[in-house]
């Protein structure tokens, strides 16, 4: 019969053998996942500058915009190959059962990860490419990329929940009362994305439009988030206005379906003034003024009219000039005012200030009562 000692020894033996077994087949793991992974990274980046070669001969964009939206994705690719190389490589009889499962369920989430973010991304990119080839000069917004990411992320994070074993689409089907209290209290906050959504697919208001909302607040659309839009005014300041208010406001947009638009620039002559010298003058310096004024257009032509017509002192005419954008507009009015006035001047046409004639009636004198 075997001693005590014998049984030690023996005992000792075997633990150290499963020792080095564990830490031999970690290191192995270790060493080939590094290996896959430097490889992979080489390949990846060769890879993507051969594909920006070939699409830099192409007629479209559209290549260089999917190799920019694939190069993130690209990323998780990598590591997946050498985690997937690195578990092949082992000995089932080298790997526990809870790391097996720990390695199976970080390759689902990576493969999951990759392959979400890769759509959403290759979705807005194709969108933007399609925007851009459009006639309607539509741009694609912040709510509408957050959107595509939430139809792609939504079924991404139900496989992840999965392989924790927690079945979400039980407990969303629960959720029909309770979505109900949580649609009122977040009434406002759901209000604001859906009227961004429908601003943002009714292609009325782009990105970059100059608008007015209610005759009030005015300036370029910075962009529609998915619970403000964001104005920025001449004054180079930031209005933030609630997707609601955006769609229940009276909007002018004067970027759509042109950026061109009829400048007024009001003016008053002495009534003694010749109308058809006063008509030859103003439309003689409208056009010289083209090509010299920034912001000014020949066509449509330039057109004088007596309105809003007679004052009280001075005879109410309207030159009637088109201007390239809104920005122009500004520079337009105030450069031919200028031109006007003194070519006015040269002229001898008064501009006359207001008269008023008062007249003052005396009561008569009453006899003092006897």
């Amino acid at each position: 019969m075997p001693s005590p000692d014998v049984h030690r020894e023996f005992a000792s033996a075997v633990s150290a053998l499963r020792v080095w077994t564990e830490w031999h087949g970690a290191s192995r793991f270790a060493l080939v996942f590094l290996v896959v992974l430097v490889l992979g990274a080489a390949a990846r980046r060769l890879l993507l500058r051969a594909l920006e070669r070939m699409t830099a001969f192409a007629r479209t964009d559209l290549g260089n915009t999917l190799v920019r939206a694939l190069r993130w994705p690209a990323h998780y690719w990598v590591v997946l190959v050498a985690l997937v190389v690195a578990v092949g490589d082992l000995d089932e009889r080298e790997v526990p059962v809870r790391v097996s499962h720990a390695l199976s369920v970080a390759i689902l989430i990576l493969l999951t990860v990759s392959v979400t973010m890769a759509l959403a991304r290759v979705s807005i990119a194709l969108l933007e490419h399609s925007m851009r080839r459009s006639s309607t000069g539509i741009q694609i917004t912040e709510l509408t990329k957050v959107m595509v990411w939430i139809v792609w992320a939504v079924p991404g994070a139900l496989i992840i929940l999965g392989a924790f074993g927690i079945h979400a689409w039980p407990a969303l089907a629960t959720l029909g009362v309770g979505g109900i209290a949580v649609t009122f209290a977040l009434k406002d906050t759901l209000a604001n994305i859906f009227s961004g959504f429908y601003v943002s697919l009714a292609g009325q208001m782009r990105k970059g439009d100059f608008i007015r909302l209610d005759a009030a607040t005015e300036g370029y659309v910075v962009d529609i988030h998915w619970r403000i839009t964001t104005l920025r005014t001449l004054d180079n300041n930031l209005v933030v206005i609630p997707n609601s208010k955006l769609a229940e406001a009276v909007v002018t947009n004067f970027s759509f379906p042109s950026a061109k638009l009829s400048v007024p620039i009001a003016y008053s002559v002495a009534y003694d003034t010749d109308i058809a010298l006063l008509d030859r003058i103003v439309l003689e310096e409208a056009r010289n003024a083209v090509g010299e004024v920034p912001g000014l257009l020949a066509n449509p032509a330039p057109v004088n009219r007596l309105s809003p017509g007679f004052g009280d002192s001075a005879l109410n005419f309207t030159l009637y000039v088109t201007a390239t954008d809104i920005p122009a507009k500004y520079v337009v009015t105030d450069l031919l005012r200028r031109r006007l006035l003194a070519r006015f001047r040269r002229e001898g046409i008064r501009i006359p200030a207001p008269n008023r004639i008062l007249e003052i009636q005396r009561e008569p004198d009453v006899p003092p009562a006897s």
